[in-house]
């Protein structure tokens, strides 16, 4: 009988002492678990841009206004004006010499026909001027263009000429040592335009 007590009073003690220990710890849920993630995750976002300062709209010094210097023109010396010397007067129009000018259509002094022989080896443009007028009052400059070894026979005022070739292929300058000539109008007068001269052969 006694141990039956014994027994009884051992078990009591037992659940006695189960009462009064600590309480076990509970248990959390999968979803319980997910929404306290999701709840720290705001936190922590909230409290990011919390500690963001306040963008404050900052504005540049006050500058102040330097006034420039001011400008002082210098005067410039007066000058008398410029008096015309001879011949035209200023903003007329300069007088040409009638010789640089191109022949005329139809030539009223005595014509005569030379015959212009390319000697140079190269391609000629080649000028000949009157060194005077004619008794007509006629006074031109002839071009005429020449390719290798050309012989071309062509007609011109009779007077006396000078003459300049610009040569290319070799590239040189021809022209003439003295005025030709040329008022023969019996014959065709041969003219040659060498690598550096242009005379009468």
């Amino acid at each position: 009988m006694r141990l039956k007590v014994h027994f009884t009073i051992f078990v009591l003690i037992s659940v006695i002492l189960s009462a009064c220990g600590p309480a076990p710890e509970p248990t959390l849920s999968a979803g319980d678990l997910a929404n306290t993630a999701v709840a720290n995750a705001w936190l922590a976002l909230t409290a990011t841009q919390a500690a963001i300062p306040t963008a404050t709209a900052t504005f540049p010094p006050t500058e102040t206004f330097t006034p420039q210097p001011t400008f002082t023109p210098i005067p410039l010396p007066t000058l008398p004006p410029i008096q015309p010397t001879s011949g035209s007067a200023i903003g007329a129009a300069p007088t040409n010499n009638p010789c640089y000018e191109p022949p005329p259509l139809k030539p009223k002094g005595t014509l005569v026909q030379i015959k212009l022989v390319n000697n140079s080896k190269g391609l000629v443009d080649l000028n000949l001027g009157m060194e005077n007028q004619n008794a007509q009052g006629e006074c031109a400059t002839y071009f005429f263009r020449l390719g290798r070894y050309d012989q071309p026979v062509v007609s011109v005022l009779a007077a006396c000429y000078w003459g300049y070739a610009y040569i290319t292929d070799p590239t040189s300058n021809a022209k003439t040592p003295k005025p030709l000539c040329l008022t023969d109008t019996t014959k065709t007068v041969p003219v040659s335009i060498n690598a550096e001269v242009i005379v009468l052969q």
